[in-house]
């Protein structure tokens, strides 16, 4: 069970005789149990239950509205995937001499039971990825939702990648900590990066930083991020034959940043517990921030500056979810002060590679990076015939939805792009670079796979760099104690 109603629990009053003669009864809460959740502390449950355990007073409708206030608040934790409550008679209470009448009928001694059933509070899980780009990627990440017995939650990560020309060592650990209203959790977000980048941009980058803030979630569709951030931003191995540019940013850069983000999504998924495919509905998310960057070595060198994205997904089923398609837009744009004010490499945008522009090798619409950006795609998946594959549908007993849909599915797909960066986009309305592919692709969080066939070209100018035709693929195989 995921909530109980108003409704609910006034059907359970009346069918366990707690109401005798009326709904207007008034009613003595003598106690309030909690099954489940030994895992965390006494002073856990009290923040989250005190709207319900500070009176014993109540008539009926104060009961059920004050039992869902404390339902609301466990909810919002995101540590237990069941929560049932019950209410029941306490024969063996004694009621106090000063109890509060509300009518003239004698009150009911109740007990409220909530019956808590927690999700998996520590996980542990890895992925080993292959792609065009990259030999071999391994990336490890520890979850733990109840760090401190208080259902705060501390997620360790590493990206690693040891084999050039792509090496690289990411490595990021995030603490979000409950306040007395759930829904707002305190943030801190810290993460040190090694990259090589030479195979695109001639140069090594190093940077250590973190963000610290507010986070705001409603439910799962909106969540709400605003912080302060700080970033320390090295780059070196220089080649000699690398850009003046590139070379204007060798050596150490202090940025700091005030940080929006806003995300809202409304998706519907062919199966509502692995959520890896989506065939209804859309997503949203805005981020922006203001900053500074300054040299170490130089304070005087500083520049100020506005960097804003957007990014929008929409899918739509027809035919019983034989025919999928997902639309996609992300946009951007880096505004400063002060005309030319020269912003670092690291805080442009770039397109290109396996992960946001197919067809092209890694960033290099624009290895330089660009003050602004846009990418719009298109693409339509489809079942293949029953001739060909017949899907094994999820079984109903193992899955808590009791879908019948694929959990895992496999698709054909067809798909079109087209984006640019550049300093003024629209200043060069003609230039830009489009993509065309087709392939197949597998959805599984565990082991997933996609193979496709691109067609790349560059459109207003002469030069071709970047554009890679042909076979394009990507594998990841990975493990977890999860249960899905």
């Amino acid at each position: 069970m995921g909530s109980t109603t108003t409704k609910d629990l006034l059907s359970q009053l009346l069918t366990q005789d707690i109401l005798e003669r009326s709904a207007s009864q008034p009613i003595y809460l003598s106690s309030v149990e909690v099954n489940g959740g030994e895992t965390f502390t006494t002073d856990f449950f009290k923040k989250l239950l005190s709207p319900l355990v500070e009176h014993s007073d109540y008539t009926l409708s104060q009961l059920i509205d004050t039992i869902g206030v404390s339902h609301d608040k466990l909810l919002k934790t995101n540590v237990f995937k069941n929560i049932d409550i019950s209410l029941h008679s306490d024969y063996s209470a004694l009621l106090p001499q000063n109890i509060k009448n509300y009518n003239k009928d004698k009150p009911v001694a109740t007990k409220v039971i909530f019956d808590l059933l927690s999700i998996n509070l520590n996980i542990g899980e890895g992925f080993f990825n292959v792609n065009n780009e990259e030999y071999l990627n391994m990336k490890l990440n520890y979850l733990n939702n109840n760090f401190n017995e208080n259902a705060e939650l501390v997620n360790i990560g590493v990206d690693y990648n040891p084999y050039k020309p792509t090496d690289h060592l990411i490595t990021n650990a995030k603490l979000l900590a409950n306040l007395n209203n759930p829904s707002i959790k305190f943030l801190v977000d810290v993460f040190h990066s090694q990259q090589n980048n030479q195979t695109w941009q001639q140069c090594s980058e190093g940077a250590t930083g973190g963000i610290i803030g507010l986070q705001y979630n409603k439910g799962k569709s909106l969540s709400l991020l605003s912080g302060l951030s700080i970033a320390r931003r090295s780059i070196h191995n220089i080649d000699d034959a690398a850009p003046d540019e590139l070379k204007f940013f060798a050596g150490d850069y202090l940025k700091s940043s005030i940080v929006n983000q806003l995300a809202y999504s409304k998706v519907g998924y062919l199966n509502h517990i692995t959520k890896n495919f989506g065939v209804r509905g859309f997503d949203a998310a805005v981020s922006n921030e203001i900053s500074s960057n300054q040299e170490q070595d130089n304070v005087k060198n500083q520049t100020v500056f506005i960097k804003t994205s957007v990014a929008l997904n929409y899918y739509q089923s027809v035919f019983n979810n034989f025919f999928t398609t997902h639309l996609s837009g992300q946009a951007g744009a880096i505004y400063t002060p002060t005309v030319n004010a020269p912003v670092h490499i690291s805080d442009r945008f770039y397109l290109g590679g396996v992960h946001s522009f197919k067809g092209f090798t890694r960033n290099s619409l624009n290895p330089n990076g660009g003050l602004q950006f846009y990418n719009l795609s298109a693409t339509v998946y489809s079942k293949l015939p029953s001739f060909i594959y017949q899907p094994r549908h999820a079984n109903p007993t193992l899955l808590e939805d009791g879908s019948s849909n694929e959990a895992n599915p496999l698709r054909l797909y067809s798909t079109v792009a087209v984006g640019n960066v550049d300093n003024d986009i629209l200043g060069n309305p003609n230039t830009g670079a489009t993509t065309a592919g087709f392939g197949l692709r597998y959805f599984n969080h565990w082991a997933n796979f996609d193979i496709g066939y691109y067609f790349a070209s560059r459109f207003g100018v002469q030069s071709q760099a970047g554009v890679s035709d042909g076979l394009q693929f990507a594998v990841s195989i990975g493990g977890s104690n999860r249960t899905i």
